[in-house]
């Protein structure tokens, strides 16, 4: 009897040892965020956003700053891996790589999401069922700076300067090779060549997104190319700001006869009070709040164990189609800045 008894307990305490690690191994509601540069204006609005959210939500956030360098974003994933996070959010600069970080996070039974990037391909989707992606689309951003210079070129015979009949522009990239900036640049031109507008352009440069870069790259430019230089295509506002600082430095913008075209992405604040001044032609609004509040209902639905449908998501100026949240762009130019206010 006695052993019976003392074998019945064992039992027990090893059902509880089971339970206990199975309850151990359970991951704690943590997402880590990767975020491309902190320093970016509109990553920073985006960061706020999505850490307010957070505060009072059932999915805590943590971040890192990518510092705009592939092997510190790989580091970070690394290190949130480590700390057994159970999402993954990701605003990718590796865009070579998708693959292999669905792969990891598969390995790791982490739900990945990439935010503000280019999405995954349907075939990545397929290989694992915890893979999110929630972004703006990229191509409307283009298509919005495009269409403004073409308002602007058949409205203003005086655009092309130097009578060539085509509109020579300066066009400056964020990060080299990131989806986001190869499109917004081949949309914008794409838009230009759809309206039968000639174009040439005088210099293709990357900044990083950058406005001190921008702003350096386009004085050297304009050394040579003063009498040229008809539009700048600056694929994020902190880039247009640059671009309009060394357009400044040179004589423009002091009457309306050196009233050079700027469009930029992102309607900041600094990029709408630029639209106000009349130093820059337009902007398209990438709303920040918007993602960041997209992201953390994102989290908040899977967490809940809720479907991701476009009536459970509930944010003006999404849609939702399948595993994407996509986030619309809105052209901004003076006559709307109120649009702007986020």
């Amino acid at each position: 009897m006695k052993k019976a008894i003392a074998l019945v307990l064992v039992l027990v305490l090893a059902l509880s040892l089971v339970a206990c690690g199975a309850k151990a191994e359970e991951k704690e509601a943590v997402a880590g965020v990767c975020w491309y540069n902190f320093g970016d204006t509109f990553i920073a609005n985006a960061r706020s956003t999505l850490n307010n959210a957070a505060a009072n939500g059932p999915v805590k956030v943590v971040d890192a700053d990518s510092l705009n360098d592939v092997a510190t974003q790989t580091s970070n994933m690394n290190n949130f891996y480590t700390q057994n996070v159970k999402y993954l959010v990701v605003n990718n600069i590796n865009t070579n790589a998708i693959g292999e970080m669905i792969e990891q996070a598969k390995e790791k039974d982490v739900t990945l999401i990439f935010a503000n990037t280019n999405s995954p391909t349907d075939e990545q989707f397929a290989t694992y069922d915890k893979v999110y992606h929630v972004s703006s689309v990229a191509t409307q951003s283009g298509t919005i700076m495009g269409e403004a210079l073409v308002k602007y070129w058949n409205e203003h015979p005086e655009a092309d300067r130097n009578g060539n009949g085509k509109l020579d522009y300066i066009m400056l990239l964020g990060i080299q090779g990131h989806y986001d900036t190869e499109v917004r640049a081949s949309y914008s031109v794409q838009a230009l060549t759809d309206a039968g507008i000639g174009t040439n352009c005088i210099m293709e440069t990357i900044c990083n997104y950058q406005r001190a870069d921008a702003q350096n790259q386009v004085a050297s430019i304009l050394q040579s190319n003063m009498d040229d230089v008809e539009a700048v295509i600056a694929c994020n506002d902190d880039m247009a700001l640059g671009a309009i600082e060394a357009l400044k430095a040179a004589g423009f913008f002091k009457g309306d006869d050196s009233f050079i075209p700027v469009v930029g992405v992102d309607a900041t604040a600094n990029g709408v009070e630029a639209l106000k001044e009349g130093t820059m032609l337009c902007t398209a609004l990438n709303n920040p709040v918007i993602l960041g509040n997209s992201v953390y209902k994102l989290l908040t639905l899977l967490e809940e164990g809720k479907p991701l449908t476009q009536e459970n998501v509930g944010i003006e100026g999404t849609t939702v189609e399948g595993h994407h949240i996509y986030i619309n762009y809105v052209g901004i130019t003076a006559d709307n800045t109120e649009d702007a206010a986020y």
